[in-house]
């Protein structure tokens, strides 16, 4: 049995090709510096689903959960 957090199943819930799709459209990463739409996508509701008030709480949350995202 496999154990998918609350998180993840939410995210399975929105389709990676209609996301890469609309990307493509605007062009939302032509001049991308360091981070994906899709990871701005991610963190965007992971700060918003824990309330998070500061970007620290932000990158702890995601260290804890992740292990070594910057």
């Amino acid at each position: 049995m496999v154990n998918l957090t609350l998180f993840s199943q939410i995210m399975q819930l929105i389709s990676r090709n209609i996301f890469n799709k609309a990307v493509d459209k605007y062009q939302t990463d032509k001049h991308n510096k360091g981070i994906n739409s899709w990871t701005h996508l991610v963190t965007m509701i992971f700060c918003h689903l824990s309330k998070a008030q500061s970007i620290r709480e932000i990158t702890n949350a995601m260290r804890s959960i992740n292990g070594n995202l910057n």
